[in-house]
């Protein structure tokens, strides 16, 4: 039999196209193996969030299931594997045992730490110390704080930084190096360099 006969013969071309369909079977097979990251981390990169939510809220409620803190944020990105949360503009209403708003702040970004249960907030830092239902605050111009970095500790109720403050209230403007501010009782302590000015006959 010629080299043309068994070309044409039809056993041997059935046999050549089952060879052939076996290896390109198994070079596909070979190329299509899927890649396993090890998390889904590795496939977006470290610095993509797990989840986002835009236009969200966070609510905490101390131990007898009262509201203690309400955060609204632009963005907020969670990073599980840091058990971290991002926030974009954030804005804080601290609520005191009373169950009245106490406090408020708000800062360009902001980061929750989950398992210290601790938020850090930086750039352009406010805190507004609203109107004491009982009548310690003046209603028409309460204590506001302004820095540029500030933490807020959940579980121990307070605020602090190590950075300048300014403290602007119905007496004046007071600045200072560092502060400590307890949520309930509304104490706020000044660490140093404190200068005040203040206007008479306010």
């Amino acid at each position: 039999m010629t080299a043309g006969e068994l070309i044409r013969s039809p056993r041997i071309r059935m046999l050549g196209l089952v060879v052939t369909v076996l290896i390109l079977f198994a070079m596909l097979w070979q190329n299509e193996e899927p890649a396993t990251p090890d998390d889904a981390a590795a496939l977006r990169g470290k610095a993509e969030p797990d989840a986002f939510v835009t236009g969200g809220r966070y609510l905490s409620f101390n131990v007898t299931g009262q509201l203690a803190i309400r955060i609204e944020s632009q963005r907020i990105e969670q990073f599980e594997s840091d058990q971290v949360i991002r926030m974009q503009q954030p804005r804080a209403t601290l609520f005191g045992e009373a169950d009245d708003a106490s406090w408020e702040l708000e800062a360009q970004q902001g980061e929750f730490l989950q398992a210290l249960d601790l938020i850090h907030l930086n750039g352009n830092v406010r805190i507004l110390r609203l109107a004491d239902q009982r009548g310690t605050a003046s209603p028409s111009e309460p204590m506001s704080l302004s820095t540029e970095a500030l933490t807020l500790d959940s579980e121990e109720r307070t605020v602090y930084t190590s950075e300048p403050v300014t403290i602007k209230d119905a007496l004046g403007v007071t600045r200072a190096t560092g502060m400590k501010a307890w949520i309930d009782p509304r104490i706020l302590e000044l660490n140093a360099q404190v200068e005040g000015r203040y206007e008479p006959g306010k």
